[in-house]
């Protein structure tokens, strides 16, 4: 996932509006609690990123990330469900087995714990959808510089600006690395090959990271970063930006209302 250049509304609002934006989105999912109010959150955000005309490529991995962190947020919840009532589900490991179910008191699936934990998986889809939506239509750098008008420091800026755009770069060199191994005759089939893939490819990343991360800091050195900076570029709003804040607020005070108010 990466910064697309396309011509849509979205790419067009300024960055401190996506920011006021994320804030908004940051105190819904905080405070809703309803199942259908946070699905008509999720429905807004998630229609603005189909509005952004996403590449199929990009759509199967947002289907991916959200399939992924639904599933193990319930399965995890399912198991690990502590608030009463209980009820269980699916048994995995009945008290009465010898050892195993007497130091855990039984492994089981709870209803309760289902439910909760979708709910909870949600909440960090809502927010996961909007940091990628986000990621798509700014440029790192009108990023950066949008926080640094609200005060942010310029080095915090900096150290965000080089992690928005690192994080595609490291998903790319791990990709290379694992065909790199799988040439030299690495098997990744079964949970033992999962695991060998895992050491041949922890190592050589980290390794590659330290390596970039250093090249990195040597070329802002180079351009004397730590002295005082001026910007290239400055961030104007349009009229547009009004108008989605204002949408913002508007539907971020309905939510509230019928979260209160139900």
């Amino acid at each position: 996932m990466r910064f697309s250049d396309k011509n849509t509304p979205f790419h067009r609002i300024d960055p401190r509006t996506k920011v006021i934006l994320s804030l908004m989105v940051a105190v819904l999912v905080v405070v809703l609690n309803n199942v259908l109010l946070l699905m008509v959150l999720f429905l807004s955000i998630f229609s603005a990123y189909l509005f952004t005309r996403p590449s199929l490529s990009n759509l199967k991995v947002l289907v991916f990330m959200m399939a992924t962190v639904f599933l193990s947020t319930m399965i995890s919840q399912g198991f690990f469900y502590y608030l009463e009532p209980k009820t269980p589900v699916v048994t995995i490991v009945s008290k009465s087995v010898p050892l195993i179910g007497g130091l855990t008191g039984g492994l089981q699936i709870y209803r309760e714990g289902l439910i909760y934990g979708a709910v909870q998986s949600l909440r960090l889809i809502i927010v996961m959808t909007l940091a990628l939506l986000i990621v798509l239509t700014t440029y790192p750098s009108d990023l950066i510089l949008g926080l640094t008008k609200f005060g942010l420091p310029q080095r915090i800026g900096f150290m965000l600006m080089v992690s928005i755009r690192f994080l595609p770069s490291i998903i790319e060199e791990a990709r290379r690395i694992l065909i790199a191994q799988k040439l030299r005759g690495l098997k990744l089939k079964g949970l033992k090959g999962v695991l060998r893939g895992f050491r041949h490819l922890a190592i050589p990343l980290v390794i590659n990271c330290l390596r970039s991360g250093r090249q990195i800091a040597l070329a802002a050195e180079v351009r004397a970063f730590t002295e005082r900076r001026t910007s290239m570029k400055e961030l104007k709003l349009s009229w547009f930006d009004p108008l989605v804040v204002t949408i913002g607020f508007l539907l971020s005070f309905f939510l509230i209302y019928m979260e209160l108010f139900k």
